[in-house]
Order: C-alpha cells, then sequence, then structure tokens
C-alpha cells in the first residue's frame, strides 16, 4: 500500500516497464537459443516478468477507481472486475492461438511469436496509463 499511495498510477507504468523488460528477455533467450533453456536461464527473466505484473495487476484496482464518487464505487469495481477477466481471458486466448498457429514452423518459432504478440500488447496499454487517475482513492492516502 505504501508504494501505491507514494506513485499513485506512476507503479502501473513502471509494471508495464518491467513485464517490458522482462518479455523482451525471454525474447532474446528464445531467438538465441531457441526452447533449449534451462530452467535457471530463464527463471531471472521469468522472475522479473512476474515482478512486473505484481506492480501492475496488484495496483490497478486501487488507481483506477481514484476519481469514483464513493456513492459508485460499487458499480465501478463491479464493471472494473468484469472488464479485467474478460481482457484476460481474450489475451490468453490470442497469446495461446498465435502459438499453436506458429508450431508448425517449430517451438522456437512459435515461442518468439507468441512473445513478440505479448511484448506488442504490453507496449499498446502503456499509453492508456495516463488516462488513468493519478492517485488512489483518499482513503488509501491516509
Amino acid at each position: 500500500m505504501a508504494l501505491i499511495k507514494k506513485l499513485g498510477r506512476t507503479l502501473i507504468f513502471l509494471g508495464l516497464a518491467i513485464i517490458l523488460i522482462g518479455c523482451g528477455w525471454l525474447l532474446v533467450l528464445v531467438t538465441g537459443s531457441g526452447t533449449d533453456l534451462s530452467l535457471w536461464t530463464l527463471a531471472p527473466a521469468v522472475f522479473l516478468t512476474g515482478l512486473g505484473m505484481g506492480a501492475c495487476y496488484g495496483t490497478i484496482f486501487d488507481i483506477a477507481i481514484g476519481d469514483i464518487d464513493p456513492d459508485e464505487a460499487g458499480s465501478a469495481s463491479g464493471s472494473l472486475s468484469a472488464i479485467q477477466q474478460l481482457a484476460a481471458g481474450i489475451g490468453s486466448a490470442t497469446v495461446t492461438s498465435v502459438f499453436f498457429q506458429s508450431t508448425a514452423s517449430g517451438l522456437g518459432h512459435a515461442m518468439t511469436t507468441s512473445l513478440i504478440v505479448v511484448v506488442a500488447l504490453t507496449a499498446i496499454t502503456v499509453p492508456a496509463v495516463i488516462l488513468m487517475p493519478r492517485r488512489a482513492p483518499e482513503e488509501l492516502q491516509h
């Protein structure tokens, strides 16, 4: 909560940047070595990606309802939850479909293509952060 209070939507931006770095690192690893990578080779990039996801997804609800009138917070939270679930389903389906469509050219190619899609989709979301409220609601500020 302290980081959410201090950084506001900047924490979401930083989380997205960390995801991009982690996925970019994975892309470099897979492009260079294909799928013949050990767990220990992949672990730092996957950890970094997970760290970025934690910074984003744990923060979005608190920041997104920052400008919402308290009387509308319940419906706003429900709408946000539904949109997040829908987006997660569509995103997973998209990346999985791209992966399986690309497997004819080999698993390394499929993984590279999928990571490019993940990096592109994440990069597209970065400018949307500016549309979010700057800070979390006042209840989180005190």
